[in-house]
C-alpha cells in the first residue's frame, strides 16, 4: 500500500506542476490505488468502460487494460517499474491524465503531450526547463515578429527570417512569432488577417525555421501578453509614447486617423519582449525605438517594484534595397519582389522600376556601381558571401563592358535562382496546412507556459492576488 505521505507528494506535485500528466509507473500505480480505495477508480482509457464504476464493484474483467489509441492490451503494464512506459503496439506515450482523471496513452508533438481520451493539451515541466533554461552563459533568447499585413517579399526572407534561422543553430532558444494583433493598426479586413497570419507561418517554415528547436507562435494565441501590456501601461508615462517616430509620424498625417491602438502599440511590443525575457531582438530600423522602449520599461520596472525582467540586447536587421531606392518594404509592391514572383516577374519589375547611375548614357559607357540606387546594392545584399562575383559586378559595370539591362536581368536570375528552394517548400507546405496549424497551436501552448511565469511574477509585484 501507499502511506498517504507519497501520495500527498504525488497529488502537491501535480498541484504545483499546473495539473501535469503523471508518467512515472510508481506514481500512477500509486494514484490508481488510491481512487481504487476510495471508490473513485475510473477504468477509462486502456479500459472499454466509460461509466464511473460504484464503491466495490471492480471486476478482473474492467480491469483489462488497453492503449486508447491502437485499442492494445496493455494489462499489467506496471507491474515493473520503469522510468516511463510505452504502448508495445504503437508506441504512445502511456500516463495518467489529470484532466480526465484515466490512464490513456498520449500524443507527444513539439515537446507538447495530448492525451488520446480527452484531447488536453500538456507542456510538460521538462519541456518549460528546457524552453526557459538560462543556465548556459552563452545561450541567448532570441525573439522577433512580422506583422500579417500582406505577402512577404524579398526582403523579409534576406533581411530577417533568413538570419532567424542562423539564430537557430549553436545554443540560442528562438521564439517567433506572427504579429496579427500589430496587424489591426494597419489592416482590418479579417479574412485577410487570417491568411496572412498563415502563410507567414507556411513561409517561416519554408525558410527553413524548424519547429522542433524554436516556437512558432500567432500572437493572440497568448492572452498574457495583452494583460502584461496593460500592467506595463501602468507605469509608461503618455507622453513618451507621443514621441515615438511612429506615432509622431501618424498625427502629423492628417489623412489618417490615430486610434488608441496606434498609441498603444509600443507597450504590446514591449509586453512581446518583455514576456518571454528575451534577451536578444532582431527588428528592423523602423521598429528600433520601439525596443528601446521596451528596454526603458524593464529597467523602469526592475528600479520601482524589483527585479523581475530581463533588459533586452537589439539586433538589427539587414537593409534589403528596394527596386525604386530605399528599404524594401511591403507598402509599394512595385518596389517589393514578394517571393511569390516569377522570373518573368521579377525581371520585369527589375527593367521597369530598377534605377541604376542615371549619368550612364549608353551600355559602353563606364559606370559607377556607386550611383546605382538599387541594382547593384541588391547584388552586395544577395552575394554578401560571394565577394568575387560581387567584384566582377563592379569592374565590369566600371569598364562599361556590362549594361544596365544586362545587369539587371543577371540579377533577376540570381534572385529567382536563390528562391527556387524556397518556392518547392512552400508548395509543399501548402499542401499540409494542417500541419502549419499544428505548428501554431503548439507553439502557442508552449509560448503561453514561458510568458504566463512572467506575468505571474508582476502580478506579485504589484499586489494583484489571484484566488
Amino acid at each position: 500500500m501507499y502511506d498517504k505521505v507519497y501520495l500527498r507528494k504525488v497529488f502537491e506535485k501535480m498541484r504545483t506542476q499546473n495539473i501535469q500528466p503523471v508518467t512515472n509507473p510508481d506514481q500512477i500505480r500509486a494514484l490508481i490505488a488510491h481512487e481504487k480505495s476510495v471508490g473513485a477508480y475510473r477504468p477509462i482509457g486502456w479500459s472499454s468502460y466509460a461509466a464511473p464504476l460504484k464503491p466495490n464493484a471492480i471486476s478482473n474483467e474492467s480491469l483489462v487494460l488497453h492503449c486508447t489509441k491502437c485499442n492494445n492490451n496493455t494489462s499489467g503494464i506496471y507491474e515493473v517499474a520503469d522510468v516511463i512506459r510505452r504502448c508495445p503496439a504503437c508506441r504512445s506515450l502511456l500516463m495518467y491524465c489529470p484532466a480526465c482523471k484515466s490512464c490513456a496513452s498520449a500524443t507527444e508533438k513539439f515537446s507538447v503531450i495530448s492525451c488520446d481520451r480527452c484531447s488536453a493539451d500538456f507542456v510538460t515541466n521538462t519541456t518549460v526547463e528546457y524552453l526557459a533554461s538560462r543556465d548556459r552563459a552563452s545561450r541567448e533568447i532570441v525573439l522577433s515578429g512580422i506583422r500579417a499585413i500582406g505577402e512577404l517579399h524579398l526582403g523579409n526572407l534576406f533581411g530577417a527570417v533568413q538570419q532567424f534561422v542562423e539564430y537557430e543553430h549553436g545554443d540560442n532558444f528562438c521564439m517567433y512569432f506572427i504579429a496579427d494583433w500589430h496587424t489591426l493598426t494597419t489592416l482590418r479586413d479579417p479574412r485577410k488577417v487570417a491568411l496572412n497570419s498563415l502563410a507567414i507561418a507556411t513561409d517561416y517554415l519554408a525558410a527553413g525555421l524548424n519547429p522542433e528547436r524554436s516556437v512558432i507562435y500567432s500572437q493572440s494565441s497568448v492572452p498574457e501578453i495583452a494583460e502584461l501590456a496593460l500592467y506595463l501601461s501602468m507605469v509608461q508615462p503618455k507622453l513618451q509614447l507621443e514621441h515615438l517616430p511612429t506615432v509622431k509620424d501618424l498625427a502629423k498625417d492628417k489623412h489618417s486617423t490615430m486610434y488608441m491602438g496606434h498609441l498603444h502599440y509600443p507597450l504590446l511590443m514591449a509586453a512581446d519582449i518583455l514576456g518571454p525575457k528575451a534577451t536578444l531582438v532582431p527588428v528592423g530600423y523602423d521598429q528600433a525605438p520601439n525596443v528601446e522602449l521596451a528596454m526603458s520599461l524593464a529597467d523602469k520596472f526592475n528600479r520601482q517594484f524589483g527585479t523581475t525582467f530581463v533588459t533586452p540586447k537589439m539586433s538589427l536587421n539587414k537593409v534589403v534595397p528596394g527596386l525604386a531606392g530605399g528599404k524594401m518594404g511591403k507598402s509599394n509592391e512595385d518596389s517589393s519582389v514578394l517571393l511569390s514572383d516569377t522570373l518573368d516577374q521579377i525581371s520585369e519589375k527589375y527593367l521597369r522600376y530598377g534605377i541604376t547611375d542615371k549619368r550612364r548614357s549608353t551600355r559602353s559607357a563606364p559606370g559607377n556601381p556607386s550611383q546605382c540606387v538599387s541594382v547593384y546594392p541588391m547584388y552586395e545584399a544577395l552575394l554578401e558571401k560571394r565577394p568575387e562575383e560581387i567584384k566582377i559586378v563592379e569592374t565590369e559595370c566600371r569598364e562599361g563592358s556590362r549594361g544596365c539591362r544586362e545587369c539587371k536581368l543577371q540579377l533577376s536570375r540570381e534572385i529567382d535562382a536563390l528562391l527556387q528552394p524556397f518556392r518547392e517548400r512552400r508548395a509543399e507546405l501548402s499542401e499540409k496546412q494542417k500541419y502549419v496549424e499544428e505548428v501554431l497551436h503548439y507553439g502557442g501552448l508552449k509560448a503561453r507556459e514561458i510568458i504566463q511565469h512572467t506575468l505571474w511574477e508582476v502580478r506579485e509585484r504589484l499586489g494583484i492576488l489571484s484566488h
